[in-house]
């Protein structure tokens, strides 16, 4: 067999009607549409045919419709490019409705520094239109072009804005692929110049939206490049437009973006091809080209780490073009930071009844300011650390060596000891989250949910929804609450209807650059296979009831897309890991999971994509009971598991494979039961 045949052999065959199968002939005229009164002296315009195969088309216009037309393009094109859109990444949206922003009187200087920048026009020349504002984690860049941007939107010099987040908000925010047209959206409205919404909207209307599959620099021309450069040089736009700016935050988080479409199933998750350093070398080539050009009308700021990558590229390519700002002790954040931890504990002391000036004392605030080490980070951790959830019923308090009341939580702080190491600049905060994970009950039952909730689909890099991890993962009632409740000042942990079908956010990515790195976290780190390991036991420990959980998500079949992306993750687990989970699949109702999902069928919206889903849930299931066994010998465990599965098939009145079939099929390097197919197939 050729190395293409056994490749294509490998994936989970998708249950759909060839429609070149159908027995009918090929219609030869196909009427299309018509706009306008039914007038014999006014048509508007009359699409009027396709004869045949590549015989052509006959359109025909009247001035009187060309508006009508024109408008309803505009809407198609409006229509395409807000499906492609992150609005979540817009610096006003809803989604980012509790994103830090500088609080009053802080961050003064290098907010001034920057809007000064901005509002210098072209007197420092096109070498400077881009500035590149960076820093160590947790200096507090991101609050600071939160509070730029809304700065520059009251003055009118907010042209657009792009948030990258790894770590909280929609998956949409974490790669490049909606970078390009959410930058469009914006360029064409009320932050761009005039007359640039025509031309971006031609641009997605023109091709019926293919552009939206084009590589990201054919993007950035189409929709944002040319339409600015088509306008700007028109009467009044150039001065106006010059001191406009685009403001891009976090680009060391944009991750990796895949080309496996959505909605496909990868049997043996190919691994990525690029890196996410790849694709934020090319956002940064396509900001250079922009500046470059003489005629571009905007400043562009930056803001990331300075990752090898990102600063490698403005030493080298972007240099000429670049200021960079970086966040050191030249801007005082220690006086900022004083400001801070004044506000909030002026806060916590009203709702408490206390005297500010006898709580918590002078000494025990330059402690906390010195801890920080310019990391806003660590004082916003230890602020909410100290206030507790107010949502939740304190479960420290259940134990007598875990502080509770907001004193003891300052005084648990103080009491940390630093080794002092010059080779750890984040000792300070490294030491702060081992504590905050040490005041949970249960330490390690935390990891292994904080690690399930890192885990991804290895393919697509997302997170699981919350929704499908409560499932799962709770072997009884409230156990999320008890593992994560304490870690109100790491995230958050009470999560709203709306929030459930999203991953589970983090207040900053620095907590999992923490729980990711063994030297930080100390004893309690997990590897990705471990934590997988025990969500496989979950997994099956968890069988009976959860399957009814996934069947009951509203919405078609494809809403429990997430059900079979686990499975999938599952399937990579080692075959020492997979043994671990035996005991649990043996006393798991396999036969009720089996008649669940075979009655899924019955469900209105499963089309031949729904069905297709269904089966491969099934398939992957059998790869998984599979998964510990030698290539042709298969332990008892899984004999007597698959057969629990493949008889309610049976009986439900599927075509199951004969034993000669499966063999060939694991001969092939495919799915061992991979022509399984439902009774409504075919």
């Amino acid at each position: 067999m050729s190395n293409k045949a056994r490749t294509d052999a490998r994936k989970p065959r998708r249950h759909t009607q060839d429609a070149s199968s159908s027995n009918h002939p090929a219609t030869p005229l196909i009427v299309h549409s018509y706009h306008g009164p039914v007038n014999q002296n006014n048509v508007g315009q009359a699409s009027n045919a396709i004869f045949g195969d590549n015989l052509g088309s006959i359109s025909q216009y009247a001035p009187g419709g060309q508006n009508e037309r024109k408008a309803i393009d505009e809407a198609e094109g409006l229509k395409y490019l807000m499906q492609n859109m992150a609005s979540g990444a817009i610096h006003d949206s809803s989604e980012r409705c509790d994103a830090p922003k500088c609080m009053e009187e802080t961050r003064v200087a290098v907010q001034e520094d920057i809007m000064s920048w901005i509002e210098a026009g072209d007197q420092d020349g096109q070498s400077k239109k881009i500035m590149w504002v960076t820093g160590p984690a947790g200096t507090g860049k991101t609050a600071i072009l939160g509070t730029v941007a809304d700065t520059c939107k009251e003055k009118g010099t907010l042209a657009a804005t792009f948030f990258f987040s790894a770590f909280s908000g929609s998956a949409n925010r974490r790669t490049k692929k909606y970078f390009v047209p959410t930058l469009a959206f914006q360029i064409m409205g009320q932050g761009g110049v005039e007359g640039t919404r025509e031309h971006v909207l031609s641009s997605v209307t023109r091709d019926l939206g293919i552009i939206f599959t084009k590589n990201l620099k054919e993007q950035f021309i189409a929709m944002v490049l040319n339409p600015l450069l088509s306008v700007a040089q028109g009467p009044g736009n150039d001065a106006k437009a010059a001191r406009r700016v685009i403001i891009i935050d976090g680009l060391d988080e944009c991750d990796i973006a895949q080309n496996d479409p959505a909605g496909s199933t990868n049997a043996w998750g190919h691994l990525p091809i690029r890196r996410k350093e790849d694709d934020q070398r090319e956002i940064l080539s396509l900001l250079l080209l922009a500046a470059s050009n003489p005629s571009f009308p905007f400043r562009i700021l930056v803001a990331s780490r300075p990752e090898l990558t990102i600063r490698d590229f403005f030493a080298t390519d972007g240099k000429a073009c670049t200021r960079e700002l970086f966040l050191d002790n030249k801007y005082d954040p220690n006086a900022d930071i004083a400001l801070f931890y004044d506000a909030k504990f002026s806060t916590i002391c009203r709702r408490l009844g206390i005297r500010p000036e006898e709580w918590p004392g002078r000494e025990a605030k330059l402690i906390l300011i010195s801890n920080a080490s310019g990391q806003f980070i660590y004082a916003a951790t230890v602020v909410r650390y100290i206030e507790g959830s107010p949502h939740s019923p304190n479960l420290q308090s259940q134990s007598s060596n875990k502080p509770s009341t907001p004193h003891q939580r300052l005084q648990h702080i103080l009491g940390q000891q630093r080794t002092g190491s010059p080779h750890n600049p984040l000792e300070a905060l490294d030491v702060l989250y081992r504590l905050i994970l040490e005041t949970c009950p249960d330490p390690e039952l935390s990891m292994k949910w904080l690690g399930a909730a890192r885990i991804n689909d290895r393919g697509r890099r997302r997170q699981f929804p919350v929704w499908l991890l409560r499932l799962v993962l709770e072997a009884s009632p409230g156990e999320e609450q008890y593992a994560l409740g304490p870690l109100s000042s790491l995230l958050p942990t009470q999560i709203s209807d709306e929030i459930l079908r999203k991953p589970y956010s983090f207040y900053h990515k620095s907590f999992l650059d923490f729980i990711a790195d063994p030297t930080r976290c100390g004893k309690r780190f997990l590897t990705e296979e471990e934590a997988l390991t025990w969500v496989a036991q979950r997994f099956f420990r968890t069988l009976d009831k959860h399957v009814e959980g996934v069947a009951r998500q509203s919405g078609p079949p494809s809403c429990q897309y997430p059900y079979l992306v686990l499975l999938r993750a599952l399937n990579g687990l080692q075959k020492a890991s997979l043994q671990t989970a035996v005991p649990y699949i043996l006393s798991s109702d396999l036969q009720k999971w089996a008649a669940a999902l075979a009655g899924w069928q019955q469900n209105p919206d499963m089309d031949a994509r729904n069905l297709g889903w269904l089966v491969d849930v099934i398939l992957w299931m059998l790869n998984i009971l599979h998964g510990g066994c030698s290539r042709y010998l298969c332990r008892s465990s899984c004999r007597l598991s698959t057969k629990k599965v493949v008889g309610v098939l049976e009986a439900k009145g599927w075509r199951v494979p004969a034993f000669i079939q499966v063999l060939r099929s694991e001969w092939e390097g495919g799915h061992r039961y991979l022509d399984l197919r439902p009774p409504r197939y075919g």
